[in-house]
């Protein structure tokens, strides 16, 4: 049985995700993530000139953070050689080599917003994405393997390798993740579908004590990317030595003392919250700064401090990051939040601040806030999915929700062009759920069919969907008797685009005899209102953009979907829950299941080119416009944070984390 090497490829083509290499190409690649590093503290370049990361040709000499030099040299803390792995992460730094020292200040709204956070200072995973979005390269992992049938993946950890505390690193800690984690039914009811296949979960061996083995009784075509796109911190988020004191299988008889005295409810508890990074700065962790103070939900201020045994050094082998704290600031709402950035108090910031109504804000705001703005090139599809609840509790709801023809006569009543003018500022085109043109996976039909704006031409699909008969205001009568009536769920948290969108909406849709109402709701009731599967049309971004094969959600009913969650429910379930959905959604379901247990790349692409065929004839979804570029903003003294990076408002690329936040620097004042 064959395995393909992996480590970074030199490829920029942005088409490509994933790459089998050989050995020879595996010792020749270089780029952002990938270990360049020779035993102890040397680091070379294979060819730099060629490489998107590399460390120089010769091999300078390791330095650290002052703070931290001053702890070895006090004795509190080891040398650097002895808390470095053997082959680092070498990063090349964007701009220049940085210089340590200052606070990285940001902020969080509310009690709610840990995403923040993980994409900040946590993003750690076996496997990362490259900061040009072109492939895949090792992380936490040195290297790995896959077999040719893929369905096993071999992945060899760093020697050396430390948890924040200094304790080490590797396989057993993935083995405690798998066997009294994953695999224990208390701490996990319900395992993460992405490392199951055909409903059968992952199992992991240990090899050695550098390598560990995740095999799986079907192909798993889609391990490598997801493990990038954000699940590869899972087997590596769990110590050992540290949690094991709070596990039944470790500690039976030391429990009970420790459940008392955190005032919980039992083991499980006890174990889940002593395993959350964000609430116990005691965690161990191999993130690039470390909760130490403000933990506690209820905190205004979350402190995080270096980590120094952090594994990645710049290419002249100072230790990384460069930054002493990260701060992060809770505040209330949004509004706050815009003003902390006016007046200059975020240094890095691109998470809820970044809408198109508040950029002329920022854009005066520049010379006495003093920073500047860097480009977002969105992963999303669309600015706002509108999808009816195809699998409405209500019958009658659901009968006329599933009409496609009334989704149809919904769309052509919409005035795209009008929302892009008014709420988008002009930037923006009309568009459905659909990957983007420089997508491998544009599709012209699916992202254009039904966007011309003609009421005519959507009373005619209205009135073909059999709802003809009219109340006395002029309102359609659904299969009851009774007045069709729409209500859409607006979050609050996103701002007020979609809100002045869903508005326009209601207009439009009433112009063409289809009552309709706006209902400005919290995000968590939202969400519950979507599980419970009681909403009429719920809004959301449109994910999959680039990332269409591992997020495909508008596609079909795959997860996380406004529109068809009981058909969710019955894939997810492999039929035992939820509701048989359509053939149409079956077939699409079938090819993905096919796809997921696909090795080679070219079919998987085919496979997924073929689904989206079945999506132009499905017409799950409503949408509305293809986005414009987002930003964020940075302060001026802050240095290496690129100009432009991909954003995904899903876990494939959690800006900045695939930037490598640990190369940001601050000159001081």
């Amino acid at each position: 049985m064959g395995h393909r090497d992996h480590a970074t490829p030199h490829d920029t083509s942005r088409s490509t995700r994933a790459f089998p290499l050989t050995r020879r190409r595996f010792l020749a690649a270089g780029a952002t993530g990938a270990a360049l590093a020779t035993s102890g503290c040397s680091f070379f370049a294979t060819d730099p000139d060629k490489q998107g990361d590399a460390g120089p040709t010769s091999a300078p000499r390791t330095k650290e953070a002052p703070a931290l030099a001053a702890q070895v040299k006090a004795g509190d803390l080891p040398a650097l050689a002895d808390r470095l792995p053997a082959k680092p992460v070498v990063v090349k730094p964007v701009e220049r080599v940085g210089r340590y020292g200052g606070t990285w200040r940001t902020a969080l709204v509310g009690s709610a917003d840990e995403p923040w956070m993980q994409r900040t200072i946590d993003w750690e995973g076996l496997l990362r994405h490259n900061p040009t979005f072109d492939a895949i390269v090792p992380n936490v992992a040195e290297a790995y393997e896959v077999n040719d049938e893929g369905t096993e993946y071999v992945f060899t950890l760093r020697e050396g390798m430390k948890w924040s505390d200094g304790e080490p690193f590797g396989v057993d800690d993935v083995m405690f993740w798998y066997t009294d984690y994953f695999s224990n039914k208390d701490l996990t009811p319900v395992q993460d579908a992405n490392f199951l296949t055909r409903g059968k979960p992952v199992v992991v061996a240990k090899l050695d004590e550098r390598r560990v083995a995740f095999r799986f009784e079907h192909p798993h075509g889609l391990f490598a990317e997801l493990m990038a796109a954000g699940r590869g911190d899972e087997p590596v988020s769990k110590p050992l030595h540290y949690l094991r004191q709070f596990h039944l299988k470790h500690n039976a008889d030391g429990l009970d003392a420790l459940v008392d005295a955190e005032g919980v409810e039992d083991w499980v508890q006890l174990f889940l919250n002593k395993a959350d990074y964000a609430t116990n700065p005691d965690l161990p962790t191999l993130h690039t700064w470390e909760v130490k103070s403000g933990a506690e939900g209820s905190a205004n201020r979350i402190v995080c401090e270096r980590n120094p045994y952090y594994w990645k050094v710049d290419t002249e082998g100072n230790q990384l990051p460069y930054i002493d704290q990260v701060v992060f600031n809770r505040v209330n709402n949004n509004e706050a939040l815009l003003l902390n950035a006016v007046n200059g108090d975020l240094d890095i910031h691109g998470r809820h601040i970044n809408t198109l109504q508040n950029k002329p804000v920022l854009s005066r705001g520049r010379q006495d806030g003093d920073y500047r703005f860097y480009d977002l090139i969105p992963d999303t599809m669309n600015v706002a999915m509108f999808a009816l609840n195809l699998t409405h509790t209500d019958p009658v709801k659901r009968e006329v929700f599933q009409n496609k023809e009334f989704r149809i006569g919904l769309s052509h009543a919409i005035n795209r062009p009008e929302i892009i003018n008014v709420v988008y500022k002009r930037q923006g085109e009309a568009w459905q759920g659909a990957p983007g043109k420089d997508s491998e996976f544009y599709n012209e039909r699916l992202a254009k069919q039904y966007t011309q704006y003609d009421v005519d031409l959507a009373n005619q699909h209205l009135d073909r969907s059999g709802y003809t008969r009219r109340d006395g205001s002029g309102f359609r009568l659904g299969p009851d008797g009774k007045r069709i009536d729409i209500r859409i769920d607006v979050t609050v948290e996103e701002g007020p685009e979609w809100i002045d969108v869903s508005e326009l909406i209601v207009r439009y849709w009433r112009a063409v005899g289809v009552s309709a109402s706006s209902n400005t709701i919290s995000r968590s009731l939202a969400e519950e209102r979507k599980d419970s599967s009681v909403h009429d049309c719920g809004i959301q971004p449109g994910f999959g953009g680039h990332s269409a094969m591992t997020d495909p959600r508008w596609y079909f009913p795959f997860s996380g979907n406004e529109h068809a969650v009981r058909w969710v429910e019955w894939y997810t379930s492999g039929g035992s829950a939820g509701e048989e959905p359509p053939e149409i959604a079956q077939r699409q379901m079938e090819l993905y299941n096919t796809l997921k247990e696909t090795p080679e790349k070219a079919r998987r692409v085919e496979l997924m080119k073929e689904i989206l065929e079945l999506a132009v004839d499905a017409f799950w979804a409503i949408g509305i416009a293809y986005p414009a570029k987002g930003y964020g903003i940075v302060k001026n003294n802050v240095h290496n944070v690129p100009k432009e990076m991909f954003s995904s408002t899903g876990a494939t690329f959690p800006e900045p984390a695939p930037t490598n936040p640990c190369q940001y620097f601050i000159e001081p004042a």
